[in-house]
């Protein structure tokens, strides 16, 4: 994919140069009679500019910033370490692996995997620790702001009962919906292009906390709810939602389709 990127590249910059503009004076590098002569630029000429040099450099910072994003390091690293290590990796010698080569840094390349597995570990270890006692603290002023508690611990706020009667399990639903974090960020929610989020209310199809909440209201209800990790993505979180994080929804339910039971018609057997 990055050939082909570099192919292109290369073929936009042959167009532009191709449509150069064009005159009767001979070309630079040729003699009167137009016979072209070679032209041997000096070494300094060829180096990359410092623009050129800039824009790699961001573009190296990019490409390591999203590993560290990406494996969740945290944006509290050392950086001065980052770039002692960089330079050291710059000025070393010999072949990577053997004894002499390892001897050139402070701390054995060896080490990688065992130090890089215990940090993340241990951040892991402290973000989950970290979001349930915010998640606490949060839920507690929640409760003193006018929202009701269930028994698995769900808070909720109903703005709009709806339509009687309520939604059961097994009903399928339409929902608008908007997603916060504690700390009022928009994590996920349904928008005009998207149009509401459709499924069938059961213990496999949305958070636990959804599937409970939806309960408490019929068709054209709406409610605000704080949801404890254990109703929603638990110790783990998923991709974008952090272990342990208590999660805040306003949800209005635009359609209900209750569930029937399906019709099982009798067959008569023939007789023989």
């Amino acid at each position: 994919m990055k050939s082909m990127k570099f192919l292109a590249i290369a073929a936009a910059l042959v167009a532009v140069a191709a449509c150069g503009p064009k005159g009767e004076k001979s070309a630079e590098g040729a003699d009167s009679l137009g016979v072209k002569k070679e032209v041997v630029k000096k070494a300094s000429e060829l180096m990359p500019s410092k623009a050129q040099k800039d824009s790699v450099s961001y573009l190296i910072g990019y490409v390591f910033g999203g590993y560290i994003k990406g494996y969740n390091f945290g944006n509290d690293l050392n950086f001065g370490k980052i770039k002692a290590g960089i330079n050291d990796l710059l000025k070393a010698e010999g072949n990577p692996g053997s004894p002499e080569f390892e001897a050139q840094f402070e701390i054995s390349p060896k080490e990688l995997d065992r130090l890089f597995n215990d940090y993340l570990a241990k951040r892991f270890e402290y973000t989950k620790a970290k979001n349930y006692e915010d998640g606490v603290a949060f839920q507690e002023k929640a409760l003193k702001k006018g929202y009701q508690k269930t028994e698995s611990g769900l808070l909720y706020k109903i703005n709009n009962l709806g339509e009687e009667p309520n939604i059961k399990m097994s009903d399928t639903v339409e929902v608008n919906y908007k997603g916060t974090f504690t700390d009022g960020k928009v994590f996920d929610e349904s928008t005009p292009e998207r149009g509401p989020i459709k499924f069938v209310v059961g213990p496999n199809s949305v958070i636990r906390g959804w599937v409970e909440a939806i309960q408490l209201v019929g068709n054209g209800g709406s409610l605000s709810i704080v949801v404890p990790a254990n109703l929603a993505y638990g110790e783990q979180g998923r991709q974008g939602i952090e272990p342990n994080r208590t999660l805040l929804f306003d949800m209005e339910v635009v359609s209900v389709k209750p569930y029937v039971l399906p019709v099982v018609e009798e067959t008569v057997e023939e007789t023989k």
